[in-house]
């Protein structure tokens, strides 16, 4: 009887450890752990952007359309109208016609390219930004400018410009000022309507340039996002 006993307690305790076990398993084997709040998560600054095409409309082509009307409807950014169409043309206050693009035909290093880069603008300043519908002397410009928006400028003959023409096969500098720290996300419009969204993770804050290849003739829209408020736009003629 006494034997008996034993195995009525023993039996229960061995089923319970069997559970446990199984629920320690299942855990480790969950990749959906890692997704909870609290799991420890790595963060790390991506050495390249992760590029993702669009030929047809559809989620990234609504999420530009939107951001660009929000800009204008919003007054946020302070950037002129722009008006996007079905083949992902806008129009620009800025004559790209009259302003070339600082470009080279030498193709940067591979490591640079697709990269958010830092610019020292303290080194190399420019000799003129486009802001407020002028291009204003650096000096000038350092002294109004708010530095709570994303920016974007081409580098042109005339400066940082909004918009500029390139000849097909030239690397040009895409200037830019990120405001603050958060998920910078950038989008090309290609002149056949196909849209290119460049992924850069976390970029911190300051001045930042990255290189664009005119590899297809016709313009190009460009503008950047972070945390999901958006610069202004700039226009590049591939000739």
């Amino acid at each position: 009887m006494k034997f008996s006993l034993q195995r009525a307690f023993l039996l229960p305790s061995i089923f319970c450890l069997l559970i446990a076990l199984v629920g320690i398993a299942a855990v480790e084997g969950d990749e959906t752990y890692g997704a909870y709040p609290g799991a420890p998560q790595s963060v790390t600054q991506p050495a390249q952007a992760t590029v993702v095409t669009t030929t047809t409309p559809g989620t990234t082509t609504t999420i530009v359309e939107n951001t660009i009307t929000n800009s204008v409807q919003t007054g946020k950014t302070g950037m002129p109208v722009a008006q996007l169409g079905s083949a992902g043309r806008t129009s620009n206050t800025v004559s790209s016609s009259t302003i070339t693009a600082t470009y080279t035909t030498q193709a940067p290093p591979v490591t640079q390219q697709k990269v958010l880069l830092n610019y020292d603008v303290k080194a190399t300043p420019p000799t003129a930004v486009y802001y407020s519908g002028t291009f204003m002397p650096w000096p000038s410009f350092s002294q109004v400018f708010p530095a709570n928006s994303p920016a974007l400028w081409v580098a042109s003959s005339a400066g940082w410009s909004w918009a500029a023409n390139c000849p097909t096969g030239g690397w040009i500098q895409n200037l830019m000022y990120v405001p603050y720290t958060g998920t910078m996300k950038l989008y090309e419009f290609y002149p056949d309507g196909s849209i290119k969204l460049y992924s850069y993770g976390f970029a911190t804050p300051g001045y930042k340039y990255i290189w664009f290849y005119a590899d297809t003739p016709g313009r190009h829209i460009t503008l950047f996002t972070i945390y999901d408020k958006p610069s202004n736009y700039i226009t590049i003629d591939v000739v």
